[in-house]
């Protein structure tokens, strides 16, 4: 492949290589002609925290997250998922007209989850006739289990409405026996609780009646009973605060034998003042702390959830549940505080004080009906602090544990992509292949599909991988885009593992096969592109020109605007190919083509880099530089743009003199690490910056260059090369300052031995460590290559590991070594070190035989006499 390929193959496929050490990188590389393939994760980890911060009461934090997911702006099921779970939250916090508009945000397609929530709105607004014909429109079967208890208190309100008293007792003993938990049995209680202060009329007579009810049975329960009743009349009538002070005096005087009663009026009086009024906050602190009634403590828990919207209101709540989870004997409740107080901590970004409540819940309660949601607390802090391989975990046993369908399906994806992002392929690909059968709400099943492709094909099963996309190819699920999106990608890893051959083959395979004919227009023009493409990349220039030619023939239904883009390309493809025979002078008259009118398309920005890559090819290095700088001036946002000056720096470096690596170490500086801070080239690039300064001879400043890249970019998949290079340059200091020489030995003998490195870096470690060691002391120097030859030679499995600069440097080392061995008078054991090196075929291997051939075997010692 001649340079210009590569760096055509290195502006396409290499955007996502450093992107890790970016935050919140994305999972995929781009896919040209399509969108760059999305990962479901960060969307799960939201929206599954909205939904669980919703079932346990926090719907003003639900009710931000879910907004952020609206406000986004993409559609399809993510949104309306997330529109949902808005909508939920803006009624819990008596926000109609927000779920009004959160519902409008949902797209038309009414499925049976947003008519319950509409016909639920419908009932809080008072509108009984659209309640009942969403009610009446949906059937048990058609909602996941854990939201049928909602339908059926749907029905009770709407019976309730319609004054029928026997079928709304009924159904609202249906909702409550349906409810999967304690925990939802007083969300039910608490809608009910809102839906009696809210509905309904009454007169100042009747109010008045209540009270004199209420103070002839007073000291008894049903005179709390008629208390509340006024209470709530007085509330009906626009006297809250009237209420609220009634309330207080009927509590104040209630007698300590009727505890239940007392607990009665504190959730009344919470509901009207409201949780986050000092009044309401008050009692509802009380009848939490105190309270005779679980489920009315659960329901108070609940309200001052809800009112924890802003920081000060938290910090009221994290104290309230530090003082209920201090006290001796353990809160009857204590399940419910560790979660809520796990819960709040996630709210506030203290992941530690979350994992360390969540686990809490787990080691006392290991049946606890809140252990999923313990689990999944613990797989989003681990996924929000990036440790994916512990995300995965949890959200697997998460998944497991959970009873609601929905949930159980988001957790089951987020353990997938998080085993992904922890490299453990294989896991993610059984995970994804499940979640594709039976996608969470909010994700397509095809995005699941591709994921489960792109697991197999980085776990290097790429056959397997194929295999998964012809198994999905009719799956009408699996589209004409999220198909190219899979073809392309496992084109590419079939070109990175040599086999450029086969994935030409699988391409022309595709067009050749039956059905070819009836597949989408688009994805028949993107497979024409990529075919001629494969065929540049694997040398066959005469056939990628022919085949780049054939494309404009296969565009006919397509979009004109990917017609135009894909055609752009194509001509890319035949302009190389014809640099490639020698047909410069055409090959340049499709370049400016490509460019007439001032063109700003993709391929018209492309074919500057193309150029370039043909100047520098032939040598005129000056041009290609300058058509590089230009190309970067005058495009500045485009994302080749400093792909454009780290190519401009290697061709001034490639002029070879002091003059030009400093005007390429000027170049990296000022209009690429100033320029684009965050650009994925910038670790690249200053690790060449060290290397020119180290052929300028100044090894302090390249030593300080090495270390910052490998104090600050610990998790980029480069970092081990600063680390040796920042050894070299220890060592290039190191005579008259044994610090130099420490710190060099140090950091080798580190790479030497980290199996996480790869053979050839390991090798390149453990060569110099010897070489450096041998200047002082041969027998240490000995003892450091050792253990490099018996791991990463005589091992043959490890020794097949090793690439073209890992046999490299194992051919230095073992031509040093003998050397060593030689001065030290152990011919014999040198011999062993040449035989072992003309054996593997190593470098040095010419060199091996002929010092084997010049210098006489040792005699064998005399045998013993006999006795």
């Amino acid at each position: 492949m001649t340079a210009r390929r590569l760096w055509f193959l290195f502006c396409l496929l290499t955007l996502a290589a450093g992107a890790r050490a970016q935050p919140s990188p994305p999972l995929f590389a781009p896919v040209p002609l399509a969108p760059t393939p999305a990962s479901a994760g960060g969307l799960i980890v939201s929206e599954e925290g909205a939904r669980r911060a919703l079932a346990l009461g926090f719907a003003a934090t639900a009710a931000a997250q879910a907004e952020a997911l609206v406000a986004r702006g993409e559609g399809g099921p993510g949104r309306d998922a997330a529109a949902l779970i808005l909508a939920a939250a803006r009624m819990e916090l008596g926000d109609l007209p927000g779920a009004e508009r959160a519902l409008a945000a949902h797209s038309d397609t009414r499925p049976p989850a947003y008519r319950l929530r509409a016909g639920l709105l419908a009932a809080r607004q008072g509108r009984v006739p659209a309640a009942q014909a969403e009610a009446a429109a949906l059937r048990p079967e058609s909602l996941p289990p854990e939201e049928r208890c909602w339908l059926y208190f749907l029905q009770g309100l709407v019976a309730e409405a319609e004054r029928d008293a026997g079928r709304a007792g009924a159904a609202y003993e249906q909702a409550f026996n349906a409810a999967s938990s304690d925990w939802q049995r007083a969300r039910l209680r608490l809608t009910r609780e809102r839906f009696r202060l809210a509905q309904g009329e009454v007169t100042e007579t009747q109010a008045n009646a209540l009270r004199d009810q209420a103070e002839r049975y007073a000291g008894r329960g049903v005179g709390a009973d008629f208390a509340a009743q006024h209470a709530v009349a007085l509330n009906l009538l626009g006297r809250r605060e009237a209420a609220t002070a009634y309330l207080q005096a009927q509590i104040a005087a209630m007698p300590d034998g009727l505890s239940i009663a007392r607990d009665d009026l504190r959730l009344v009086l919470g509901l009207i003042a409201g949780p986050a009024s000092p009044a309401g906050r008050a009692a509802l602190e009380q009848l939490l702390a105190a309270g005779a009634d679980l489920g009315e403590q659960r329901v108070a828990l609940q309200l001052l959830a809800e009112a924890a919207g802003s920081a000060e209101s938290r910090e009221r709540l994290r104290r309230t549940l530090d003082d209920l989870l201090m006290r001796a004997p353990a809160h009857p409740l204590t399940e419910d505080l560790l979660v809520a107080r796990a819960e709040l901590a996630l709210a506030t970004q203290d992941h530690a004080r979350a994992e360390a409540d969540a686990r809490d819940l787990l080691a006392r309660f290991p049946s606890s009906p809140q252990r999923a949601r313990a689990l999944a607390q613990l797989a989003s802090a681990a996924w929000d602090r990036e440790r994916y391989r512990t995300a995965a975990d949890y959200a697997a046993q998460a998944a497991a544990a959970a009873t609601d369908r929905d949930a159980a399906a988001s957790l089951r994806l987020l353990s997938a992509e998080a085993s992904y992002r922890a490299q453990d392929y294989a896991a993610a690909a059984e995970a994804y292949a499940v979640a594709a059968d039976s996608p969470p709400p909010g994700v397509a099943a095809g995005s699941a599909m591709f994921q489960e492709i792109m697991s197999r094909v980085e776990a290097g099963r790429l056959g397997e991988a194929g295999a998964v996309i012809d198994r999905r190819a009719d799956d009408p699920r699996f589209d004409a885009v999220t198909r190219w999106q899979a073809e392309w990608n496992l084109a590419r890893a079939l070109q990175a593992a040599g086999q450029r051959e086969v994935a030409l083959a699988r391409v022309a395979r595709l067009r050749e096969e039956p059905g070819a004919a009836g597949r989408p227009p688009e994805l028949r023009a993107r497979l024409a592109w990529l075919e001629a493409r494969l065929a540049q990349d694997t040398g066959q220039s005469e056939a990628a020109l022919r085949a780049a030619r054939a494309v404009p023939d296969r565009l006919a239904g397509v979009e004109p605007a990917l017609a135009a883009e894909i055609a752009g390309l194509a001509r890319l493809v035949e302009a190389e190919a014809l640099f490639d025979l020698g047909r410069g002078e055409e090959a340049a008259a499709v370049l400016r083509s490509l460019r007439e009118g001032g063109a700003r398309t993709e391929a018209a920005l492309q074919s500057y880099l193309v150029e370039a890559d043909y100047l520098a090819d032939v040598g005129r290095l000056v041009d290609a530089q300058g058509l590089l700088i230009r190309f970067a001036d005058e495009h500045r946002d485009h994302e080749y743009a400093p792909d454009a000056i780290f190519q401009a720096a290697l061709n001034a470096e490639r002029r070879g003199e002091d003059a030009y690596f400093r005007e390429a170490y000027l170049l990296l500086e000022e209009q690429l690490v100033k320029r684009y801070p965050r650009s994925r080239l910038v670790f690249a690039a200053r690790l060449k910056q060290g290397d020119l300064l180290r052929r300028l001879g100044d090894f302090a400043a390249a030593q300080r260059i090495y270390e910052d890249l490998a104090n600050n970019n610990a998790q980029h998949p480069d970092i081990l090369q600063a680390q040796i290079a920042l050894a070299d340059c220890h060592r290039a200091q190191a005579e008259g300052d044994s610090s130099h020489f420490e710190s060099a030995i140090t950091i080798l003998e580190r790479l030497r031995d980290l199996a996480s490195a790869s053979p050839d870096l390991r090798a390149e470690a453990g060569f110099k460590l010897g070489d450096m060691l041998a200047q002082r002391d041969a027998q240490s120097a000995l003892a450091s290559w050792w253990p490099v030859v018996d791991t990463l030679l005589l091992d043959l499995d490890r020794a097949a590991g090793l690439g073209v600069e890992g046999r490299y440097w194992m051919g230095r080392l073992l031509v040093r070594m003998a050397g060593v061995l030689e001065q030290s008078g152990k011919g014999e054991e040198a011999r062993e070190a040449w035989r072992l090196l003309a054996a593997r075929g190593l470098p040095g291997a010419a060199l091996a035989r002929a010092r084997l051939d010049s210098v006489p075997a040792e005699p064998a010692p005399p045998a013993a006499p006999s006795s």
